[in-house]
């Protein structure tokens, strides 16, 4: 008897809305409801939502504030705020930082929220810039910046209520727009309500267009003090309300001083997002420049490390793939937008296999045979694979300038001592210099060992292994190359005359052993490509070390008060990095971090520990 593959036939596709347009309003046929009213979608935003939350007055002299909805639709809502932001009451205040949470079970196609927003042409502009700047449709977190990263929408793509069980945020403020409570219920669960009362800040609001008593009575079991108020249109009442509680003390970064050891892809990408929420990081590194580790290679691969069960650490890589692709090519620092992952060697071959038993997005993943990833490839190839539309070849010295182009660097600065003392952190260099910071992150690379003294209360340990990568000359057989190649390895297209390929994983590198390491690059190649480079005299060669712990999960999160840490981030930095790092940022500056619970606690520097005291 065959026994059953697992997983075999899993969909991690997501649900597409059937849609109808009647007298130019947009509905969804399956709930027999509107996306917006009929009357005037654009002032219903503004009544419900915007004056239902108070949000003219309170961002008028707000520095930080957070928006959850549920249901993004049509982005409706999130316009009418970028026009509110716009407005010059608010915009000549202190300017106000925005997290915009948005939970959306059914994304809607591009072209049809552009359609949509037709109606309203005072939104033309703001409606350009959101539909430019949609993420890829397959389920998880994508990341969307606005006013130059003053706005961050950060849209989940999963059911309402699973999202906001794993969810660990405080909002000051919902959007409780699903479609109404008896057509769509599950949106509006006791539950679920319970959800958005455990995710509201202390004296936080709320507003929603329906007045239903279920409604009305579970907000008030979830802990808000709930009013009728006149409602938009044809309906003649709705519901706001605040969290009944105290509100709690604000707390202001602007005058902290905060620290990132280290100038890698890490370190750069947890200073981008504090340099985007309003704050100065200051960026210690040990070299005379950036990237000077792993991340100072002349090319390097952007792609996704997904399973057949898309657990935690899968669909990481998917949310982090959406957002790196994103970084680079804002950087301008892609040099191809597709990567090829060829049925090669076997294991990757049983691997893709399974893949190909399953339903995936396609925007995630693609199934090409021979002759379509030839055609992608733009050379003759002999195997198919999984082709990855957001997977990016990168110049990863040009991208981690880009992230690190808000913070004060310090270089030449390599940490001998750090200390802590009257609620501060001492840095002492060997050369004498010192350095303060009120919060400190570690983010050294494969130089998070050297630090373990300050990891060691976690229980983690890193490991450290070098990775060469191979200069290839190019020649007629892969001039032509026009995506990344993964195969084990992995090929780059040609910059100034060389391809990248590696890599070598070893304990330490060695000046005699590089000619046995581009050996094992070459051997890594299927024997097509491997053809093409029979002399590898003329190869040259980068050398770098890397961290990973024991999981091959980075660590990513809180070490002890104002202490925090990214790092291990192994072979998938550049991919990993940009949304680790402004999720860390996130977390430092005291604003959501949006990756799921259970994907946070795949991360968790105190993981291992945990899982030790359960034995």
């Amino acid at each position: 008897m065959t026994e059953p593959v697992t997983h075999h036939a899993a969909d991690y596709q997501l649900a597409t809305a059937p849609l109808s347009q009647r007298d130019g309003i947009l509905r969804a046929d399956d709930f027999d409801d509107l996306y917006f009213s009929a009357d005037d979608g654009y002032g219903e935003a503004r009544h419900v939502f915007l004056a239902g939350n108070e949000l003219p007055q309170r961002l008028a002299t707000a520095s930080h504030f957070t928006i959850a909805e549920t249901g993004f639709g049509t982005g409706l809502n999130f316009l009418a705020l970028l026009a509110l932001l716009d407005d010059r009451a608010i915009s000549d205040q202190r300017p106000c930082q925005i997290d915009y949470i948005s939970i959306e079970s059914r994304p809607l196609p591009a072209a049809v929220i552009a359609q949509s927003h037709q109606a309203f042409p005072a939104l033309t502009n703001y409606s350009r810039d959101l539909v430019a700047a949609l993420p890829p449709y397959w389920p998880g977190l994508h990341r969307c910046d606005f006013f130059d990263g003053r706005v961050r929408l950060h849209l989940i793509y999963n059911d309402a209520a699973d999202a906001l069980a794993k969810a660990d945020f405080s909002a000051d403020a919902w959007f409780l727009d699903g479609f109404t409570p008896a057509k769509n219920p599950q949106l509006w669960t006791s539950d679920l309500l319970q959800s958005v009362g455990r995710l509201t800040r202390a004296g936080g609001s709320f507003a929603t267009f329906t007045a239903a008593r279920s409604v009305r009575q579970g907000l008030i079991d979830a802990g808000f003090d709930v009013e009728k108020r006149p409602g938009f249109g044809r309906k003649c009442d709705m519901l706001a309300g605040r969290k009944v509680s105290a509100v709690a003390p604000s707390f202001d970064l602007a005058n902290c001083r905060i620290g990132i050891i280290g100038g890698g892809i890490a370190g750069a990408s947890v200073a981008a997002g504090l340099a985007a929420r309003g704050l100065v990081p200051h960026l210690v590194e040990a070299g005379e420049g950036l990237a000077g580790g792993a991340s100072g290679n002349r090319l390097a691969v952007q792609s996704p490390r997904l399973s057949v069960d898309h657990n935690a650490a899968s669909r990481l890589s998917a949310d982090c793939l959406s957002y790196a692709a994103r970084c680079s090519d804002a950087a301008a620092a892609t040099i191809a937008d597709k990567v090829i992952s060829l049925d090669w060697p076997a294991r990757e071959a049983v691997r893709q296999a399974k893949f190909r038993t399953q339903f995936w997005p396609e925007d995630l993943m693609q199934f090409v045979d021979m002759a379509s990833a030839s055609s992608v490839a733009g050379i003759q190839l002999s195997l198919g694979g999984v082709l990855y539309r957001y997977g990016r070849v990168v110049d990863p010295i040009r991208l981690t300038a880009h992230l690190a182009n808000g913070a004060v660097t310090h270089f030449g600065f390599q940490v001998k001592n750090i200390s802590r003392g009257n609620g501060q952190f001492h840095l002492l260099a060997a050369d004498g210099r010192q350095l303060t910071f009120e919060r400190l992150v570690i983010a050294g690379g494969a130089d998070l060992a050297g630090l373990h003294a300050m990891l060691a209360v976690t229980g983690i340990d890193i490991d450290v292994t070098s990775g060469q990568v191979s200069h290839v000359p190019t020649n007629a057989d892969l001039a032509d190359l026009q995506a990344g190649i993964s195969f084990g390895g992995y090929l780059t297209p040609v910059k100034d005359g060389f391809h990248e390929l590696g890599a070598t994983f070893d304990r330490e590198a060695r000046v005699e052993a590089l000619t046995s390491a581009h050996l094992h690059n070459r051997q890594l190649l299927p024997d097509d490509l491997a053809c093409c480079l029979t002399d590898t005299a003329g190869f040259g060669a980068r050398v770098s070390r890397r961290a990973s712990t024991a999981d091959r999960n980075p660590v990513f999160g809180k070490i002890d008060d104002d202490l925090f840490v990214l790092g291990a981030l192994g072979a998938r930095g550049l991919t990993l990095a940009p949304l680790l790092g402004d999720m860390l940022a996130a977390a430092i500056a005291e604003m959501p971090v949006t990756l799921d619970r259970d994907i946070r606690r795949t991360l968790d520097p105190y993981r291992f520990r945990l899982r030790a005291s359960r034995l």
